[in-house]
């Protein structure tokens, strides 16, 4: 079974790969040689941002494979637990053997940079560009703005100061300077706000597989939430819970391509190919091949939640062997049935219950987590207090998110809970709250220098 498994995922990457090569590519420099690109009509400047997506779907930190940001980072938290022997970068992040020279270290900072040079590349391209349609170029021009501030968000999340890169010149960016990772979420919020502007009149996707204006409101609830803007947070968040576009979906059919909660989705390159999750999450027999779910997160579901009964799946009951099953399919279908969902509705609803709390409006605060629990078979809360209220939040969003690009990890960092992690993990140590500059990295440019603490 296991070979058969391997066999599948090979035949995947393998037709990944010669899906790529469909799409038009803007190079990074080469020979130390800026290449801005300048587009000549709407055809190419489409399919240079069809190859930016490509990217976000097989590299960097939206990527859904074992190598990719969520996967190590639920091996990082509590919510994975490393079950193989083979020397891998997410065992050694299991075990808090983080070292500056590990390969996801080098490679997820190595692909996101690569793909701001991208949005940057772009931007700049269709600036110059005479032959592109106005109506084109701000659609584009708005995309790759938010996405340059996503990627930028999720780098300082990861690694604290970071270079803040907006231009495509490598005589600049190869001697850049950190940026405190404060005001690299600042300017990640104002590429989200110049982008929600240009978007303004950009239509959602029948399939929510580009970034739209509703794309970028909710990572700005998302960043005003993490930056403590509770007005703003509960507002953004909001925007999207009041858009008629948007429902909470059932459970069981929450990670399905038509999903209704489902604000941004990356779609398959193969037009029979379903999320890269199911292949990096779901096995079949016991032990598990990489990992599976930790007892702590297991314990955390109350009892009869439809979330534990429907997106967890036990491999071995006498060994409690468990691995996520919010995505089932492992191997094509016709025609695709999942998607990978990068950010969704039940999020927004959790932010605005977070904003309320710290605002003292804890009928808001309860109308929007009980939404959440109801529909998860739950009984309603009543808090009355914000540290309650906090907690409970927190939770919530442990049982609702795990195993989705890393919130666990964000969530006990912004909230300064991570220390709590040596109740499960005796080898947690405070200083893995960021992970190191690649020693390549600081050693082609000293500006990037010091290292961070404890590396």
């Amino acid at each position: 079974m296991k070979n058969i498994f391997k066999m599948r995922y090979l035949l995947f990457l393998l037709i990944l790969c010669t899906a790529c090569e469909e799409f038009v590519e803007v190079e990074a420099p080469k020979n130390q040689i800026a290449n801005t690109k300048v587009f000549k009509d709407d055809i190419t400047a489409k399919a240079a941002l069809n190859n930016l997506y490509v990217s976000l779907l097989t590299k960097g930190f939206l990527n859904g494979n074992t190598f990719g940001n969520g996967y190590i980072l639920g091996c990082l938290t509590d919510e994975l637990k490393v079950t193989t022997n083979q020397i891998t970068d997410y065992r050694y992040f299991f075990e808090g053997a983080v070292l500056s020279n590990n390969n996801a270290v080098k490679t997820i900072w190595n692909d996101s940079y690569h793909q701001i040079f991208i949005c940057n590349n772009i931007i700049e391209g269709l600036q110059a560009s005479t032959g592109v349609s106005s109506e084109v170029k701000n659609q584009i021009i708005g995309q790759c703005l938010a996405a340059r501030g996503i990627i930028h968000f999720y780098l300082s999340q990861n690694y604290g100061d970071v270079p803040y890169v907006t231009s495509s010149d490598y005589k600049v960016n190869q001697s850049i300077s950190k940026t405190n990772s404060a005001e690299v979420l600042n300017r990640a919020i104002v590429d989200l706000q110049e982008a929600e502007e240009i978007l303004l009149t950009v239509p959602s996707s029948a399939e929510r597989i580009r970034i739209n204006q509703e794309v970028v409101q909710a990572f700005l609830a998302r960043m005003y939430l993490y930056t403590q803007q509770w007005n703003l947070a509960k507002q953004y968040a909001e925007l999207l819970i009041d858009n008629p576009t948007f429902e909470l979906e059932t459970i069981d059919n929450l990670f399905l391509k038509t999903s209704k909660s489902a604000i941004w989705q990356l779609k398959p390159l193969n037009e029979n190919g379903n999320a890269m999750e199911a292949y990096s999450y779901v096995f079949t027999s016991s032990p598990a091949p990489n990992a599976e779910l930790t007892q702590s997160l297991l314990a955390a579901f109350e009892t009869n939640d439809l979330r534990k009964i429907n997106w967890i799946k036990v491999v071995n009951a006498s060994t409690a062997s468990t691995h996520s099953n919010k995505y089932k399919i492992v191997g094509f279908t016709t025609p695709s049935q999942e998607y990978s969902i990068i950010i969704r509705i039940e999020e927004m609803y959790l932010i605005a219950a977070e904003a309320a709390a710290e605002l003292n409006d804890f009928n808001a605060t309860n109308t929007y987590i009980n939404a959440i629990r109801n529909r998860a078979g739950l009984q309603s809360l009543n808090i009355t207090n914000t540290n309650d209220a906090v907690n409970s939040i927190l939770k919530e969003r442990r049982v609702e998110l795990f195993c989705e690009f890393g919130h666990r990890f964000y969530d006990l960092k912004r909230r300064n809970k991570l220390n709590e992690l040596l109740s499960t993990k005796p080898n947690w140590k405070p200083y893995l709250q960021n992970w190191p500059i690649p020693e390549v990295e600081l050693n082609l440019n000293p500006n990037l220098k010091p290292q961070n603490n404890g590396y």
